[in-house]
């Protein structure tokens, strides 16, 4: 039987610190945050005939050339983030050093793929539903190719519940359970890179499997489900339904579950909908804020938050009894030196009490990254230099104040919200905004030991962190008392913060010292991008619909359409993309050209890659347009490590971000 081991990189979190209080201290800190879903979903999605084990660095430690794996596996493999990516490949390298041959996927690959082949065996670009079961068969066949991408994006009704058997101990691990209703979201900010890997169109799970998962992770014990979404309510008539099923659910439980997910400001549009999620006990949600300049909001094409009163949303959404964990970002083209000041006031004033701020980054695949490339405003960030928390790290030269400026205003930032008074200030706004009592049964509430233990522990804290933490109770039992648990819920993320703040200075202090030294120059990357302004939809009206044409007439192999129309564009953005402005005779006879030669070597077995998609005949207009789309992402992944007139390649050191 082939075995497979499959690794989830050590990720930092509030709750897996080793200077966090023991738990004979009083009060036991989960190890973790959350389970790698991704594996568990790829266990589920393998035969039964092959054994996958799943490895989490973040319960089990860290990998090297010393730890005994428990057994001889045939194949070692990892999922990465791009802050993984440097570790991703020091681990293929022991892996080859212990003669195993090792596999990568995960959205870190999909985001900057040119990075990790050559080292990896086989990488894995795109969603797994497809490309991991092709995978196992060509393996078990002696013919796995060293490439698979998924191309059209799948339909996420056909993925599987994932499989927690490696998860004994989920509940005593982890302090949230993953589950994934749907895919995509259909808003386009500037900075982020969601519909760059999942698309526009959200893409969801039947509601009744839905229910299942969360039925499922009740068993084990877990109290809190994170619905790890692009965007909850991206589609809002599914997230409606969905809700409205959770709360019989949830009140069938011995003791209801906790929620929490990512969404947008618009939620607090709908009424209906936020009461529903307080009768099925969400909270805290997070919701992208990003700035309180509608200038800022406006460049980074956010609708959303700027044609809106943002404070009065979120007084609406909390309003319900729904914490609100609002992302921000400060670098925008409309931030100066004030805005540290201003966003700091905005955030007092909002209620929110555990913010995120973090610094603007330029991601592969972003309209972002192609703006500033062009105005040479994208600096390399060497990994050497990249370790710590993704809050610190960006690649971005800001508009109206230094890089040193900008970093010294977020650190000091970042200082003053984690003050014990200023967090105080903030629940208390919070609870002050409170007008309904969610409609759900209160049973089952924490067992005595349990409040005494939390007492134990927060009697280790500085007499200051006590004082607030008390008042804060007496406060949420005059104005609120159904809402203790989450009001402690919001005092352990602070703790977290305040006990992880030393770091996250550290990593900002370290960026400052490098960028302050004499003789410090950044290294601008200057590659341009490749796909021309405007160019998708001229390339669908004018050109796509012949190439599809021509490749799927030619080549023996339908399988094969989708690798020979990413071949066939990238050779031709390759040679008109820095000169291309609209589709000339000429042009068209290229593509000819390309697709005759592309045809020629598909039948004659040289594609390398396994790109597969499942329908590729017999597609409607609005299929062909969703098909150009898929393709073009492609390509932009693998032009990523093609120099231009002699430039420097992108290179992919961005973090990963949370919220949208």
């Amino acid at each position: 039987m082939t075995s497979i081991l499959l690794v989830s990189p050590l990720r930092g979190s509030d709750f897996a610190r080793e200077d966090l209080p023991p738990s004979d201290q009083g009060f036991r800190f989960p190890r973790a945050l959350m389970p790698p879903l991704d594996l568990a979903t790829i266990k589920a999605l393998t035969p039964p005939d092959i054994e996958v084990d799943i490895w989490d660095e973040s319960i089990r430690g860290s990998i090297d050339d010393a730890t005994d794996l428990g057994k001889d596996y045939d194949l070692l493999g990892v999922t990465a983030y791009m802050t993984h990516i440097p570790w991703a490949q020091e681990f293929a390298r022991m892996a080859h050093r212990r003669g195993k041959p090792v596999l990568i996927g995960g959205p870190g690959v999909s985001g900057a793929p040119d990075r990790c082949r050559g080292l990896f065996d086989v990488v894995f670009i795109g969603e797994a539903e497809f490309t991991w079961p092709q995978f196992l068969q060509d393996w078990q066949q002696g013919k796995h190719r060293s490439e698979y991408r998924q191309v059209e994006r799948p339909d996420v009704k056909r993925s599987p519940v994932p499989c927690w058997a490696d998860f004994p101990e989920m509940a005593k691990d982890y302090l949230l359970a993953p589950v994934q209703t749907t895919r995509g979201c259909p808003f386009d900010c500037e900075f982020c890179d969601v519909i760059h890997l999942f698309g526009r169109q959200s893409r969801h799970k039947r509601v009744e499997i839905v229910l299942e998962e969360v039925a499922n992770l009740e068993r084990l014990g877990m109290r809190k489900v994170f619905f790890c979404d692009d965007n909850f309510i991206g589609e809002p008539k599914y997230a409606r339904e969905l809700v409205r099923a959770l709360i019989p659910l949830n009140n069938s439980f011995e003791r209801p579950l906790g929620y929490g997910t990512q969404l947008t400001l618009n939620v607090a549009k709908d009424d209906e909908l936020l009461e529903w999620m307080a009768d099925c006990n969400f909270g805290p949600v997070l919701i992208g804020v990003e700035s309180p300049r509608k200038e800022c909001l406006r460049e980074a094409n956010k609708p959303q938050n700027y044609n809106t009163d943002i404070l009065a949303d979120l007084r609406k959404i909390q309003s319900m009894g729904i914490a609100v964990r609002a992302n921000m970002i400060v670098g925008f083209d409309h931030d100066d030196v004030d805005i540290f000041d201003e966003m700091f006031e905005f955030l007092q004033s909002s209620g929110v009490g555990n913010p995120g701020v973090s610094v603007l980054k330029a991601y592969p695949g972003t309209p972002l990254l192609a703006r500033l490339l062009r105005d040479g405003r994208v600096i390399e960030i060497q990994d050497d230099h990249c370790t710590g928390p993704a809050l610190a790290m960006t690649n971005i030269i800001p508009k109206q104040m230094t890089r040193v400026e900008m970093l010294r205003g977020a650190v000091e930032l970042h200082k003053k919200l984690r003050d014990w008074d200023h967090f105080a200030e903030r629940v208390k706004g919070m609870l002050a905004c409170i007008e309904r009592k969610p409609n759900r049964p209160l049973k089952g509430d924490a067992a005595p030991e349990q409040v005494k233990a939390f007492l134990k522990f927060v009697m280790t804290l500085e007499p200051k962190a006590q004082k607030v933490i008390f008042e804060l109770f007496g406060e949420t039992e005059r104005r609120a008392p159904w809402m203790k648990e989450l009001v402690g819920a919001l005092i352990l993320h602070q703790v977290g913060y305040v006990r992880n703040l030393p770091t996250l200075v550290s990593t900002f202090e370290n960026r400052i010292a490098l960028e302050s030294s004499p003789g410090y120059e950044p290294v601008i990357i200057r590659t341009l991008p490749r796909v021309p302004p405007g160019f998708k939809n001229m390339m669908h009206r004018d050109a796509f619909p012949s190439t599809y044409r021509w490749i799927l007439e030619g080549l023996d192999e339908s399988s094969a359409v989708p690798e020979a129309l990413i071949l066939v564009w990238k050779d031709f953005l390759i040679r008109w993309g820095e000169t291309f402005e609209k589709f000339e005779d000429y042009h068209l006879e290229h593509l000819r050209e390309l697709c005759d030669r592309t045809i020629e070597q598909g039948n004659a077995g040289e594609f390398s890659n396994a790109r597969i998609n499942a329908q590729v005949d017999g597609l409607s207009a609005g299929q062909l347009r969703r098909l150009a789309g898929e393709v073009l992402v492609s390509v932009e992944q693998d032009l990523r490590g093609v120099p231009t007139n002699g430039g420097v390649a992108i290179q992919a050191d961005a973090q990963e971000i949370v919220g949208h």
